[in-house]
């Protein structure tokens, strides 16, 4: 029985799950719901149906915090949930194979946490891959990597940005700023909770950034949302207006277009002469703020090219590398890098 190989995109938000024949099987919110002194309660979606409702007895958590592992017991079983949910193979008789896409810009511990989550796992594991994660992501939106001239990405997640140069192959720099989804999310709330002394919870403030959030200023338009007085305590409601989230969307986008301004600075011109004709590709799921494409290319005065499904572009390109033989050079085992 041959081995059975999966790409698993350990996101902030989202866990993407694919298989190397059946491409993109899970994608679901990398969150998990923990009762105390009975262990996972829910998971996924289903835990985040219950994300801030739920009683004190039960502990709502994301386990990955800024592209990195931070609760590793959680981690691992809800790995095991999500790999039950999307029927992966036992591995009795030959082991699984796991491909994980990890930001280039982390430090050898930190990969290593996806070892042990590999090597703890129900699903016997015969071995764990690193594939950095701007390659996956140029070969998910289809780029030929191996002979691409050079190629600019800018991966903007939930809990983190990735601005990256690539070439030949590989990765000429790279960046991972610790901003993103969450951050404009954050602010809204912080934003709110200034202006009209209301306090919201997340779930609110993200709803805003879908309904009103925007790159480039739009207009007048606003949105009723409830939450609890700051002097009074007591439930209250605000007219939010568009001028107040737009604020946090373009004071996060900035940040992005500056790191990717100095990222130009940074490379040889041959290749920034590429990433001209080329355009730089922009991917990950706060890609999908609106005008954003307009705002990045007045900003950095390049064209930009946006990303037709930024969420599972990684997912995707980890598909490619597992199923390609001439693309194994790509992906490089974690227990080899960490014992040899």
């Amino acid at each position: 029985m041959a081995v059975q190989k999966y790409g698993l995109d350990l996101g902030t938000e989202n866990i993407k799950l694919s298989h190397v024949s059946q491409g993109m099987i899970l994608c679901e919110k990398n969150l998990v719901a923990v009762r105390k002194k009975q262990g996972i309660v829910a998971f996924g979606d289903a835990a985040y149906d219950i994300y801030e409702r739920s009683s004190e007895a039960i502990r709502v958590t994301y386990p990955v915090c800024q592209g990195v592992i931070a609760g590793l017991t959680d981690m691992k079983q809800a790995l095991d949930l999500f790999l039950k949910k999307a029927k992966c193979s036992n591995g009795f008789i030959s082991g699984n194979a796991f491909y994980f896409s990890v930001p280039s810009d982390v430090t050898e511990v930190e990969k290593r946490a996806f070892f042990d989550v590999a090597l703890s796992s129900h699903f016997k594991s015969k071995d764990a891959f690193i594939v950095e994660k701007p390659m996956a992501a140029l070969l998910g939106e289809g780029v030929d990597l191996p002979r691409c001239a050079g190629a600019m990405l800018i991966d903007i997640g939930a809990g983190t940005t990735e601005v990256s140069v690539l070439a030949q192959g590989g990765i000429v720099k790279s960046r991972l700023l610790k901003m993103g989804g969450n951050t404009i999310t954050d602010q809204i709330r912080q934003e709110v909770k200034e202006r009209y002394d209301l306090l919201i919870g997340r779930k609110t403030a993200e709803n805003l950034k879908l309904t009103l959030g925007s790159a480039i200023p739009k207009g007048r338009s606003s949105c009723t949302v409830p939450g609890r007085h700051m002097i009074t305590g007591l439930p209250a409601q605000a007219n939010v207006d568009a001028r107040v989230v737009e604020v946090c969307v373009r004071r996060v986008m900035k940040a992005v277009a500056a790191e990717a301004r100095n990222m130009m600075e940074r490379v040889p011109p041959e290749i920034i002469h590429s990433v001209l004709d080329t355009g730089i590709l922009v991917t990950g799921g706060a890609s999908q703020t609106a005008d954003l494409e307009t705002f990045l290319t007045q900003e950095l005065s390049l064209p930009v090219r946006m990303s037709d499904h930024p969420v599972e572009s990684t997912a995707v390109g980890l598909t490619k590398v597992m199923s390609d033989p001439s693309l194994s050079g790509l992906a490089y085992s974690v227990r080899e890098s960490i014992f040899s």
